[in-house]
C-alpha cells in the first residue's frame, strides 16, 4: 500500500529556527513499523507542502490539540479522495470519539504493537473504529533511521531524536502525559538506546523523553555509556538532575550541552499546590551549575495560574533578568482536554470554548482567578516584549558569552518573532471571541467552537 503520514501545521506560524528542528519522531517510528512492504511518504507540513495529487491507501495524521482542526480538515479531504484515514496523537487519544467523527479509525495510545494490524485491517477493509494501546511494552519502539525528507531544507536536521524511556510518575495538573503515557516509567534497554543514538547523521541529540531521571541509576548508566561518542545533548531534566553531583557531571562528560527545565512558576503557593518539591534557592543553584558547566538552561514558565495576580509578570520578569536565564519558553497556562485542569475548569464553568485551534499554550482559553482576561493577555505581551526586546537580550549577554553566545542569539531572535507575530494573533482571537456563534458545534471540526 501507498501510506502517506503528516504532521499538520497549526494556525499560528512556527519560527523555530531551522538548526534548531527535530524531526517528528512519532512519524519516524510509524514509518519503521509499516515495513518494507509498503510505500510510506512522511510528511511536516509546517516545512513542506502535502502531496494532494497523489494517489494514498492510508493516510495517518497526527494530532495535537492545536493541530485538530488542521487534522480534521486533511482528513476530510483524503477520504474525498479515497483514501482511509486515521489519527493518533495526543489530542485522539484523550477524545477519541470526536475523532472517529473525522476518520476511519483512531489509535488511542501508542503506535507500537498495534500500527501493523491497523495497516493489515486498512488492507483489508475492515478497519476498527478505535483501537487502543495503551502503556505498551518499551521494547517494541523500533530503530528509526533520520532522513533528509524536507524538500524545502537542502540538510537534515542538525538535532536528532531520542526516546530513551517513556512515562512520568508524577500527575501535575495541567499534564496529560501520565495520562498518554502512564504512570509507570518504561525504559528502552541501553544497548537499543545506543544502537538508535548511533544512527545519527550528526553529533547533536535530543532526548524526547518527558522524565528521563526518574530511575537515576540507569539515567547514571545511559550517560556513562554515551561519553565515548563524543556527543551534543540536549534533554529535559528536572531540577533535582542538576542539582545530584554525579549525575550531572556524568551527563556533561556525555556532552550535555542545553536542559529544558520546566519552572512553571516562580510563585510559591502555586509551587505548593502542583506539590514541586524543589524551592526557589534550587532553581537558582541549578541555573548558576548549568553555567559554570557551559550548559544552556532553558527555563519553561507558565501564567495565568489561580494563585497567579497581575504582579506575577513583573516578578518573573525580575527573576529572569536577575539570573540572566539564556532561554525562556513563556507559555499561558492551556487546561488541554484530557487534563484534571480541563476537567476542573469546566467544572467550574470557567472554559469560554472549544476552539481547539486556539488551545496552543499562547493563547487564555479560560477565565483567569484573580485578572481578567485582557490583564493576562496583556501581562504575557508586556513580558515577553520586555524579556525579547533588544534591551533584555542585550542586558542578559554579557553572561552568555562563556557559554554559548551564537545559540543565545539564535534562540534570542526567534522568541522575538513569535512575540511580533502575536500582537496581530491576539488581535484575530478578540475579534472571534467577540463574534463567535453560540450554537457552534464542537464536533463540526470548523474551527469556531463553543462549550
Amino acid at each position: 500500500m501507498r501510506i502517506l503520514l503528516i504532521a499538520p501545521r497549526s494556525d499560528f506560524p512556527d519560527v523555530t529556527p531551522i538548526w534548531l528542528r527535530i524531526a517528528q519522531m512519532s512519524l519516524l517510528i510509524l514509518e519503521a513499523l509499516s515495513g518494507s512492504e509498503h510505500e510510506v511518504t512522511v510528511v511536516e507540513e509546517e516545512i513542506e507542502p502535502i502531496p494532494y495529487e497523489q494517489q494514498w491507501d492510508v493516510v495517518g495524521i497526527t494530532a495535537m490539540t492545536a493541530t485538530a482542526p488542521r487534522s480534521y480538515e486533511l482528513a476530510r479531504r483524503f477520504r474525498n479522495l479515497g483514501a482511509k484515514v486515521v489519527l493518533g496523537g495526543v489530542h485522539p487519544s484523550m477524545l477519541p470519539e470526536e475523532g472517529t467523527r473525522h476518520a476511519d479509525a483512531v489509535v488511542v495510545g501508542e503506535a507500537e504493537g498495534i500500527w501493523p494490524q491497523v495497516l493489515e485491517d486498512a488492507r483489508c477493509d475492515r478497519l476498527k473504529s478505535i483501537y487502543f494501546n495503551v502503556a505498551p511494552e518499551i521494547q517494541q519502539i523500533p530503530l528509526v533511521h533520520y532522513k533528509n525528507r524536507r524538500r524545502l531544507i537542502p540538510y537534515p536536521p542538525r538535532f536528532n531524536p531520542v526516546v530513551a524511556s517513556r512515562g512520568c510518575p508524577k500527575s501535575c495538573e495541567f499534564c496529560c502525559v501520565h495520562k498518554v503515557y502512564g504512570r509507570r516509567f518504561r525504559r528502552l534497554p541501553l544497548d537499543q538506546v545506543l544502537e538508535q543514538v548511533r544512527l545519527r547523521p550528526t553529533r547533536n541529540v535530543m532526548f524526547l523523553d518527558d522524565n528521563i531521571a526518574s530511575h537515576r541509576d540507569w539515567a547514571a548508566e545511559l550517560f556513562n555509556r554515551l561519553q565515548p561518542l563524543k556527543l551534543r545533548i540536549i534533554s529535559q531534566i528536572p531540577v533535582s538532575f542538576i542539582l545530584d553531583d554525579e549525575l550531572f557531571a556524568g551527563a556533561v562528560k556525555a556532552g550535555l550541552k542545553a536542559v529544558f527545565v520546566g519552572i512553571e512558576t516562580i510563585d510559591e503557593k502555586a509551587l505548593a499546590r502542583y506539590s514541586k518539591s524543589v524551592t526557589f534557592e534550587d532553581y537558582v543553584e541549578a541555573i548558576r551549575r548549568c553555567r559554570r558547566a557551559r550548559v544552556i538552561f532553558h527555563a519553561a514558565l507558565i501564567f495565568g495560574m489561580d494563585e497567579h495576580e497581575c504582579s506575577i509578570f513583573e516578578r518573573t520578569l525580575q527573576f529572569v533578568m536577575a539570573q540572566s536565564i539564556p532561554s525562556v519558553s513563556a507559555y499561558v497556562l492551556t487546561p488541554y482536554p484530557g487534563t484534571d485542569l480541563y476537567d476542573r475548569l469546566k467544572r467550574e464553568g470557567r472554559l469560554l470554548h472549544r476552539n481547539w485551534s486556539y488551545y496552543d499554550h499562547l493563547t487564555p482559553v479560560f477565565q483567569p482567578a484573580r485578572m481578567t482576561l485582557r490583564e493576562l493577555t496583556d501581562g504575557y505581551m508586556h513580558f515577553r516584549q520586555r524579556l525579547f526586546g533588544l534591551g533584555g537580550i542585550l542586558r542578559r549577554l554579557p553572561v552568555q558569552i562563556a557559554v554559548d553566545p551564537v545559540a543565545y542569539l539564535g534562540l534570542s531572535m526567534a522568541f522575538r518573532s513569535t512575540t511580533g507575530l502575536l500582537e496581530e494573533h491576539y488581535r484575530r482571537y478578540f475579534r472571534w471571541l467577540d463574534n463567535r456563534s453560540p450554537l457552534a458545534d464542537s464536533s463540526s471540526g470548523e474551527g469556531a467552537w463553543a462549550l
